[in-house]
């Protein structure tokens, strides 16, 4: 990331290159490494950082859940609800749980989340309904007359299903909501030395001494 102009990152990269390859003798993909403008936003680690105009007017940079990798989670999430009727239900909604949890653990620093989570959550409520309706030969107005219910006391109501899992013992479970997943707060945290860089002089992660490193924290 390099707070200056294009000619800047060019030149940058170009420097990494002859490093990997001189010094490390691996060959960097230049198709790969292209350069993209803040604003226009790069894809990283499953995460789209971007730099955007809050409502205050202010530009800064933020990370956002990536289109396709939430396309990605919920035709994984279909698939496993087209068919498969011979799994007890508390252990199809547990796998769901478990599934959901994680991606929503994922992306807990992300900014923007809750459309994205509503409509996944959508999907996934409505798609467990056919499978229940399926596995039951039943309509899903009856079914959601039985089950349709608010896990404890002023929470919001999901599927809650009561049954046997796989290995006989009885059992409640809940569909769990993205929607109602805690957000966490991304905090920096500076170490006293860099561990990429073989000196043993005390640096700044934020501001850099060394030509060497490029890395902005932009706003505005």
């Amino acid at each position: 990331m390099v707070k200056g102009t294009k000619a800047h990152a060019e030149v940058i990269r170009e420097e990494c290159r002859v490093f990997l390859e001189d010094r490390l003798k691996l060959t960097l993909n230049m198709d790969k490494t292209h350069i993209t403008h803040v604003d226009d936003g790069i894809v990283f680690l499953g995460h789209r950082i971007i730099r955007k105009r809050g409502s205050s007017g202010r530009m800064s940079v933020v990370t956002t859940i990536p289109k396709e990798k939430a396309k990605t989670f919920v035709h994984r999430l279909v698939e496993a609800l087209s068919g498969n009727h011979d799994v007890a239900s508390v252990d199809m909604i547990d796998s769901l749980n478990r599934q959901l949890t994680g991606w929503a653990a994922f992306y807990k620093f992300a900014d923007f989340t809750a459309r994205t989570f509503r409509r996944i959550d959508t999907v996934v409520f409505w798609k467990l309904a056919h499978w229940l309706a399926s596995k039951y030969r039943s309509g899903i107005k009856p079914l959601m007359r039985k089950w349709y219910r608010a896990p404890n006391p002023g929470q919001t109501k999901t599927w809650l299903v009561y049954g046997r899992n796989g290995q006989g013992a009885p059992v409640g479970k809940g569909l769990r909501r993205l929607v109602t997943s805690p957000k966490a707060q991304f905090r920096w945290r500076n170490p006293g030395r860099n561990p990429y860089i073989f000196r043993d002089e005390l640096r700044n992660t934020v501001t850099s001494r060394y030509h060497d490193v490029a890395m902005a924290l932009g706003q505005g």
